[in-house]
């Protein structure tokens, strides 16, 4: 037996143990919830072949009075087989059941009075199996509950679905963790991407203001058989296609990312190589492409700017400044421009030819 598996045994007996001690506080549910979640090596409840696949039994108390809770008692009377769960409600016999009254009572009274179980444990064949059906209808439908097994959720692949990432082959692809995207399926599904769905999820996941700043200018740099040359036919009228220089000012592709102000800590796992870097670069590029071109300023705070120091591990112009402060002011001074970080250390890792 590996450690998961009797970590999982432990706690089991556990859960059993507290049952028997007070069946009242359990809800039924919420009881088949965590059974289901404690036996990863058995079929989700419900969805087994044979009962004998199955962690618990689940059978009804006959009993005439209104239920004073879901849960009857534990009986674990039987060594050969798994626990069996008595229950109040959800069966055939007493006030709420489909059965009238007076078969309600002779079953209670054949097994309590004569030891003659034979019409409860016959009752019992149809009550486990359709309460087991009736609770994974209910668990079906919430995704908390698909989470507690997380190797075979199904709610999970339904939203992966969403924003095409729903086959297994598509998973743990980057920095960025599958639930935190699926969290945002609901930005990540439109056709339409705009700078509110960027700065919310960016501002989610790493938990700072992110404000997104619509055309950003850059230089474009021109082709050499673009520019203009004394002496071409082409490219040299002035007013139409002639070009001081071998660049033009853009304002239509790029934008930058603001964020922060942060603390010190968020910062420096903002720079390269930082675990939050990386992840700020996927998240754009599973939102926004490759189509624009973009740069981050990252924003410290003004309480967390340390002064420069011989004795500290930080980095010119990017941790710690030069010079004396005269008043606390956040340092916006930082742009980066992750594309081409990840560029050249891409060129650094190519193997030499």
């Amino acid at each position: 037996m590996s450690d998961a598996l009797r970590e999982a045994h432990d706690k089991r007996e556990a859960l059993w143990q507290s049952l028997a001690d007070q069946p009242f506080a359990h809800d039924l549910f919420a009881l088949l919830r965590k059974v289901e979640a404690l036996s990863p090596q058995a079929p989700r409840l419900g969805y087994a072949r044979r009962p004998q696949q199955e962690p618990l039994r689940i059978g009804q108390e006959p009993s005439s009075a209104f239920a004073p809770s879901t849960i009857a008692r534990l009986d674990r009377s039987r060594s050969d087989s798994p626990p069996k769960v008595r229950i109040f409600s959800f069966g055939l016999f007493g006030p709420n059941g489909p059965l009238p009254l007076a078969l309600t009572e002779y079953a209670r009274e054949r097994a309590s009075h004569n030891g003659d179980h034979t019409l409860v444990e016959f009752a019992d064949l149809f009550h486990h199996r359709l309460i087991l059906l009736f609770y994974r209808a209910w668990a079906d439908a919430q995704a908390t509950v698909n989470l507690d097994r997380p190797k075979d959720d199904a709610f999970t692949r339904y939203v992966a679905s969403l924003v095409a990432y729903g086959q297994e082959s598509l998973r743990d692809r980057d920095a960025v963790p599958d639930h935190a995207r699926w969290n945002h399926a609901g930005h990540l599904v439109r056709q339409t991407r705009n700078a509110e769905g960027l700065s919310r999820i960016l501002a989610n996941f790493f938990g700072v203001p992110v404000t997104v700043e619509e055309f950003s200018g850059r230089w474009l740099e021109l082709p050499p058989e673009q520019r203009t040359r004394l002496g071409a036919l082409s490219g040299a009228q002035l007013g139409l296609d002639a070009v001081a220089g071998n660049a033009v000012w853009d304002r239509q592709h790029r934008f930058r990312l603001r964020v922060g102000p942060m603390s010190r800590q968020a910062y420096d796992t903002l720079l390269p190589p930082g675990a939050d870097h990386r992840a700020l670069l996927d998240w754009v590029r599973t939102y926004i492409g490759i189509e624009f071109a973009w740069d981050v300023q990252l924003v410290l705070r003004a309480e967390d700017v340390p002064d420069a120091r011989l004795d500290r591990g930080s980095r010119l112009g990017w941790s710690t400044w030069m010079g004396a402060r005269t008043q606390p002011r956040d340092r916006d001074d930082l742009v980066l421009d992750p594309e081409r970080l990840a560029a050249s250390r891409s060129r650094k890792t190519e193997p030499a030819l």
